[in-house]
Order: structure tokens, then C-alpha cells, then sequence
């Protein structure tokens, strides 16, 4: 399992007139195509829940993608062609990663049914999206392209995913231990756990694990799965007072988000 970290520069600095002018034209002539045609899939998508990145397409138009790190004005772009062919869409852009503004952008995106949603999945990344439905983590779920007309709309069951991925969207959840800690001096982000099960039993990487008390939450993700351990770091917390939670040894995660976690991504 891969993060869902988009692959960009680091540069937040806004577009320049010139490309907020091509994001401005280009969305116009993509929104018009789209309230024009039937097409179910084609139309605006949203991957992440605090600073979404942006993505839009249409048969004739192309695509348009754009982003920021920490503000809501664009400061990543792409755009190119985009053709839907054999149930995927494939995906032609015009900007390179070394661009100031690079926004990444797969090349390759499956389009998935789950009830009344549509979501584009990165072709290599269906398994991840597999074990993020397993997850029941919006956050997680939500860190793909889902088509932005549908958040209000009904995910009832499972996605139509291929049939060799049934087995991960409707296993158990996993539950490993803390079996040794590393601390870090400097960084406590970087401390490195070590979880007793590993590849044996399903753990991939990238795979997200949840624990949580009455008001506080950790969530840590796998870094390195070996046969029977893996390897993890912090990935998310929140919460504190007297209930307080503390990393020790011996404690449990779920890949099921426990109902009384806050889901944060």
C-alpha cells in the first residue's frame, strides 16, 4: 500500500497569471462539456478532505488537476489530454515533475462503482483502496478521487471492485501488538514500533492501524512488513488529559477504525 502524499514539489508559492489564466479557461471548457454530455464519469473529483486536490475531465477537453499545500489558492497544476478506453482512463500530462508547480497526476485511473459514488483509482493502487474500504476510514477512503456530486450520495455494500479483491474488502480486521519501541531523541514522529505480524498475516505497507480510549487516539502506519513483524511509525493522534494515551508495549491496533476514534486523516 502506498501513502497517498501527493508526489509534488514542495513549493507553495501561487500560480503565475499566465497558468491561473490556462486553470481558469480550461475548467470553463471542461464544465461545459460535461453539462453537455451524459457521460457518468466525467466530471470533477476531490482526493483529500482539508486541502483537496482538484482533479476534472472530459472526452474532448482533457484534464485539468490543481492543488496546494497549505493554502486554498492553486499553487500545483497539470493539464493534458485524457482518454477513457477498455474501462480506463488514461491519463497524458503536459507538465513535468520538475516544473516549479508540478501537481501529480497518475497516468493510468480505474473507474470504480461503490453504490451511488464514483471514484478514479490509480491502476496499481486498487489493492490500497481495497484495504482503505476494509479500513471503514473516511479518511482513508476519501484520499481518493471521489466524484465531488457524490459525497451526499449512498455507499451501501462494496465497491465493484475485480473479484480477486473480495477477499480484503470483507476479511477481519487485523489486530497486531506492539512488541518492541524505538524511541526517537529528536523526533517523536520517528519513533519506529515493531508489530508482531507481518506479511504472513496480510499487513501490507502503508497499511493503517487505530487504537483509541474514551477521548484520546493513535493511529500508526506500516513502514517495512517483514514475514511475521513489521515495521511502523506515528501516523496520527489526538486527545489528552488524565486518558491520555501512551505508547507501551503490549498495546493492540485494529485495521478497523474502533467506532470511538476520531477519524482524522
Amino acid at each position: 500500500m502506498e501513502l497517498n502524499a501527493q508526489n509534488n514539489n514542495k513549493n507553495d508559492e501561487p500560480l503565475s497569471d499566465e497558468y491561473y489564466e490556462i486553470l481558469e479557461v480550461k475548467k470553463l471548457l471542461i464544465e461545459k462539456e460535461v453539462s453537455a454530455d451524459k457521460n457518468e464519469w466525467m466530471g470533477t473529483y476531490l482526493n483529500g478532505d482539508h486541502h483537496p486536490t482538484i482533479f476534472m475531465w472530459s472526452q474532448n477537453e482533457g484534464f485539468l488537476t490543481w492543488g496546494s499545500n497549505h493554502t486554498f489558492h492553486p499553487s500545483r497544476i497539470n493539464f493534458g489530454k485524457a482518454e477513457f478506453s477498455n474501462n480506463r482512463l488514461f491519463i497524458k500530462p503536459e507538465i513535468n515533475k520538475e516544473h516549479l508547480n508540478f501537481q501529480f497526476i497518475p497516468a493510468e485511473l480505474i473507474p470504480i462503482k461503490w453504490d451511488e459514488q464514483h471514484f478514479l483509482i490509480p491502476a496499481n493502487q486498487l489493492i490500497d483502496f481495497a484495504y482503505a474500504v476494509h479500513s471503514r476510514s473516511f479518511a482513508q477512503i476519501e484520499g481518493y478521487f471521489l466524484k465531488s456530486k457524490d459525497y451526499q450520495k449512498s455507499r451501501k455494500g462494496f465497491p465493484t471492485l475485480p473479484p480477486e479483491y473480495s477477499e480484503f474488502l470483507k476479511m477481519k480486521a487485523i489486530r497486531p501488538q506492539i512488541i518492541k519501541i524505538k524511541r526517537d531523541k529528536v523526533d517523536y514522529w520517528k519513533t519506529e514500533l515493531t508489530l508482531n505480524l507481518g506479511r504472513k498475516h496480510q499487513v501490507i505497507k502503508g497499511m493503517i492501524f487505530y487504537y483509541a480510549n474514551s477521548n484520546s487516539g493513535i493511529s500508526v502506519v506500516v513502514t517495512e512488513p517483514q514475514e511475521t513483524t513489521s515495521k511502523a511509525i506515528l501516523y496520527g493522534f489526538y486527545g489528552g488529559g488524565k486518558d491520555e494515551l501512551k505508547l507501551k508495549k503490549g498495546l493492540i491496533f485494529s485495521s478497523v477504525v474502533p467506532r470511538n476514534y476520531m477519524d482524522l486523516p
